[in-house]
Formats: C-alpha cells, structure tokens, sequence
C-alpha cells in the first residue's frame, strides 16, 4: 500500500562552518556540551530546532497538516534527515541520500 502523504528529506553536511556553529540549547536541563558538533546538530534536529535553523525550507506542507520529523541519521559527512505529517519510507530512486541513490544507479 502506497502512502500519499509528502516525504521531505533535508541533507545538513557536517563538515561546514554552518554545522560547526554555536547552538543553543531549548531545554537547560539538556546540556549537550560534551557532543561533537555534528551530535549537537542531530540533538537540535530532534529538539525542534530545524525552524530556526533552516527557515526559509521549513514551511507547512501544502496539504495543510503539521509536519513531524521522523527520523535522522547520522552519516560519514552529513545528516539525513526525513520529515512529514506520518513516517513512511522514501523509494529509493527518489532519495536524496547518496548512499542509497549511487548503490540503486550502479544497479541499473
């Protein structure tokens, strides 16, 4: 069964001074001062953050519901990151993740 609703996936690399910024935490009692950068990003992620972070992308959807994110992954240089009103899984010839596009085009 096909799921219609929207799939957003953001890319956010790691190794850019954007990532490497300063980020502030939304909950005091959640310090993250011991994480590496890119595990202070993956926290921000998860903590809400992606509305300041990146406001320009992160409008509604059109359909009108809220979107959620789902899930993010931690990779060599970057996070993936999936968003949308309800989790599903993105086909693999549409993602943007390097990973699983370059494996599914060397099996073409």
């Amino acid at each position: 069964m096909k799921n219609n609703s929207l799939i957003r996936e953001i890319l956010l690399v790691t190794t850019t001074s954007f990532s490497n910024r300063q980020l502030c935490d939304t909950d005091a009692r959640d310090r993250n001062n011991n994480l590496a950068p890119a595990e202070q990003l993956e926290a921000a992620c998860w903590n809400g953050l992606l509305d300041e972070m990146l406001p320009e992308i992160m409008h509604p959807p059109s359909s009108g519901g809220k979107s959620y994110v789902w899930q993010v992954e931690m990779r060599k240089s970057y996070l993936w990151i999936s968003m949308g009103e309800c989790p599903s899984v993105p086909e693999m010839h549409f993602t943007l993740d390097p990973h699983i596009f370059l494996c599914e085009q060397e099996m073409n």
